[in-house]
């Protein structure tokens, strides 16, 4: 049926003698090529959205050896960055300038502060940064730095905000991204806050306190809404282990 509709379609679309593709003819091959590019964009846009992530938790990971080293030489966690420099802000006090009544600090990742290069996500926002203030008082704080006895009520890591199911609750450090919608963000070049995140799992990750979430991601359409930060955190009994291991502590 179709060879019958094509053969038509040639004999009273061409003119007797005539040479080349008909219009119809190029509508088709135009057509089948639109279809096998478009099979061909899909998995590659795929396979870039997974790198995206891939990079993103590969430095998340390196981000935690950066605190766990700072930690090692200088006995405490660094503050979070507040204005944006790279730099971490810490008041005069020897406690992180910006402290929530949690006592958790939050802020940016102090990407300079740690020595490392990158600043930004692939999507061109800051790393989130929140600690437990405990970790990162220093000097002339009394009873500064931490010890092997510091006790706190650590920061936490929820499947969903409700925190019915709770990941991790002795969290001392927390870092993430806000992945590709980069909601609640911070902007790397113009400094400026993205628009507020439009679910309860991801304003919980912009909320500035002790508890965060994580898990797999999902789509806008899902039941509890959009969800695509990507979540690392610093566990006590790691920063201890290495602390002791590198003759610091106690």
């Amino acid at each position: 049926m179709h060879a019958i509709v094509y053969t038509l379609s040639r004999n009273c679309c061409r003119q007797p003698g005539a040479k080349g593709f008909t219009l119809i003819e190029l509508a088709v091959a135009i057509a089948i090529i639109t279809l096998l590019l478009g099979s061909l964009l899909v998995p590659l846009q795929t396979q870039v959205a997974q790198r995206q992530i891939s990079d993103t938790q590969k430095a998340l990971d390196d981000f935690r050896e950066a605190l766990l080293g700072f930690a090692v030489a200088n006995g405490y966690l660094p503050c979070p960055d507040t204005d944006n420099d790279g730099l971490e802000n810490v008041a005069g006090t020897g406690r992180c300038s910006i402290v929530a009544g949690d006592n958790s600090a939050y802020g940016n990742l102090p990407w300079q502060t740690l020595g490392i290069t990158v600043n930004a996500d692939v999507w061109g926002n800051r790393f989130r940064y929140s600690v437990r203030d405990e970790y990162a008082r220093r000097s002339p704080y009394a009873g500064a730095p931490f010890s092997l006895t510091t006790t706190a009520p650590n920061l936490r890591v929820c499947e969903t905000s409700t925190c019915a199911s709770i990941l991790t609750s002795s969290a001392v450090a927390v870092v993430l991204s806000h992945g590709k919608n980069g909601y609640g963000a911070t902007n790397s070049l113009s400094g400026t806050t993205n628009p507020a995140a439009t679910s309860a799992d991801e304003l919980e990750d912009t909320n500035n306190d002790r508890t965060f979430v994580s898990h797999v991601m999902t789509e806008s359409g899902a039941t509890a809404g959009e969800y695509d930060d990507i979540v690392t955190w610093l566990p006590s009994y790691l920063l201890f282990n290495r602390m002791v291991s590198a003759g610091k502590l106690p």
